[in-house]
């Protein structure tokens, strides 16, 4: 939905449903906002020329600009801001209550780009197939070009990730599974590629590296993570419903790759890399049986 008239009336019904939402654009910008629920502040914020919010594509009403994010309730705080040009939102939710939660009791989806022509896909339970509840989800990305895909489902996960200094940065994250948490942040340069794997949907996607995408789940796994440098390829993957995976890496350099896969099937399994260089490779599989 785009032009001022539809953005007005849409912006009108957002403020009946929540009470606490505002909206900026430019004249060219589209957002389609489609909500109904309980207690939602929304702020969506945009400065630049021809920037987008909308659904996700494929699911609710077909593709295009005029398929909405479907945001439908429960506590939700939703904070989008985008400036720059030609930046594109895929964004869907469709949430259940939990009673716990990360970061104060309720569902966070914050998101900031600074630069052009980035991607970014937020999908908690759009579909409603599945339960994303009680999930905090904060992003930060600068430099233009840049992508993010986060597929969140299970309840009390928090994902932060930060990516700043350069362009083409890319962060593919899923989670399945409940009270994971993932810490990502990557300064320094640009075309650097996470991706974050704790427990994985039939539709996980291991960018350049060879995870297994097959469906599983994980609990109380821990990421942390940091790259500085340009050209870096992280990935990690953790399936461990009964007991808890553990990464923490440290990359200071270029083109260094670092692939760990982690099933702590009997007991807890810890990965800790700190390396200063460039192009080193680390390929780690940590089993617990």
């Amino acid at each position: 939905m785009t032009g001022v008239g539809k953005l007005s009336r849409k912006l009108l019904t957002i403020l009946m449903l929540s009470g606490m939402t505002s909206l900026g654009y430019a004249a060219d910008n589209s957002i389609y906002i489609n909500q109904s629920g309980d207690n939602s502040a929304i702020t969506v914020t945009q400065d630049g020329a021809g920037n987008v919010m909308r659904g996700i594509q494929g699911q609710i009403g077909g593709v295009g600009n005029t398929v909405p994010s479907n945001i439908v309730g429960n506590s939700n705080t939703v904070t989008v801001d985008q400036v720059g040009t030609g930046n594109i939102l895929n964004f869907g939710i469709n949430t259940t209550i939990a009673n716990s939660s990360p970061q104060t009791n309720g569902n966070k989806f914050l998101y900031t780009v600074t630069g052009n022509n980035s991607v970014a896909t937020i999908d908690s339970n759009n579909d409603n197939n599945n339960t994303s509840a009680s999930n905090y989800v904060n992003v930060t990305q600068t430099g233009d070009s840049s992508v993010l895909s986060a597929n969140v489902l299970g309840t009390n996960n928090a994902i932060v990730a930060t990516t700043t200094g350069g362009s083409s940065n890319a962060v593919y994250t899923t989670t399945n599974g409940n009270s994971n948490s993932q810490t990502i942040s990557v300064s320094g340069g640009g075309s650097n590629t996470v991706t974050v794997n704790q427990g994985a949907g039939a539709t996980a996607v291991a960018t350049g590296l060879a995870l297994n995408g097959a469906t599983s789940t994980n609990n109380n796994g821990v990421v942390n993570l940091t790259v500085v440098g340009t050209s870096n390829t992280v990935g990690i993957q953790q399936t461990s419903a009964g007991f808890a995976d553990t990464t923490v890496i440290a990359l200071n350099g270029n083109s260094n790759q670092a692939t760990i896969v982690q099933n702590a099937a009997a007991g807890n399994t810890t990965v800790n890399i700190q390396s200063t260089g460039n192009s080193n490779t680390f390929n780690i599989h940590s089993n617990a049986h």
